[in-house]
């Protein structure tokens, strides 16, 4: 079953409305740039809010040491990781990591089965990461990451997939689809892509032009979307 991720939690009506919905992950921006970003002392007080089987996904940017140790103390479960990754920040991650590619043009995904973030930060000794995120070259922009580049038409960018799949497969990485998704296009990302995890963020808002927070429909409708795929859903190594 592919699990469902909302990230960009800012309110705590928020976290009951994920209760109710069930899903699997809630993630929380710790980004200054960010229009999702949170304090960590806001944050806390939504966890609170939270089921305890949901998992709580910190979302860093090229994070220092000093950021990653406050965040290892406020009940997180999952350090999500984009930008760079230095080694004395990496020696700091208590947590479990998802490593996060953002892809901006083709070159970055020719790139993408050999990229080193997938298979360790920038230290030896870190610990494996748990998931790879796949994401548009802006982080919460509400665009795909191109996917008309990995149709039937597209052999090298659709190879380049499933090589990263098989490998992540192989080492049991999840691989997480974001970037863009929405009720109306997520059936479409779970057939191209098959991940294990969807993760939305802008396409459940309410209103993506002025921020106001997540929309209790478009939340409910995205959930329903997923779960009425697995129905149909067929695996990427298949597709013709």
């Amino acid at each position: 079953m592919t699990q469902i991720k909302i990230c960009g939690i800012t309110r705590e009506e928020e976290a009951i409305w994920l209760n109710q919905a069930g899903v699997d992950y809630a993630g929380f921006v710790f980004y200054e740039k960010s229009r999702r970003n949170v304090t960590i002392n806001h944050a806390e007080q939504i966890i609170k809010k939270l089921n305890a089987n949901i998992k709580k996904v910190a979302v860093v940017v090229s994070p220092d040491a000093r950021q990653i140790d406050r965040l290892g103390n406020v009940g997180f479960d999952i350090l999500q990781v984009h930008g760079s990754l230095s080694e004395e920040a990496s020696r700091h991650i208590r947590l479990p990591v998802w490593r996060a590619l953002n892809l901006t043009n083709a070159a970055d995904m020719a790139k993408l089965a050999e990229d080193a973030a997938v298979r360790q930060g920038a230290s030896g000794d870190m610990e494996p990461v748990q998931a790879v995120l796949v994401d548009a070259g802006e982080y919460g922009g509400g665009r795909t990451f191109g996917w008309e580049m990995v149709d039937a038409e597209c052999a090298e960018w659709r190879e380049t997939i499933k090589k990263l799949k098989d490998d992540l497969k192989e080492r049991n990485v999840l691989f997480v689809l974001a970037g863009g998704l929405n009720a109306g296009n997520v059936a479409e990302g779970i057939h191209k892509f098959s991940p294990d995890v969807v993760d939305v963020s802008s396409g459940v808002e309410a209103d993506a032009a002025v921020f106001a927070g997540k929309s209790r429909r478009k939340l409910e409708e995205f959930v329903r979307a997923v779960r009425s795929k697995e129905q149909t859903r067929t695996p990427f190594a298949v597709q013709k």
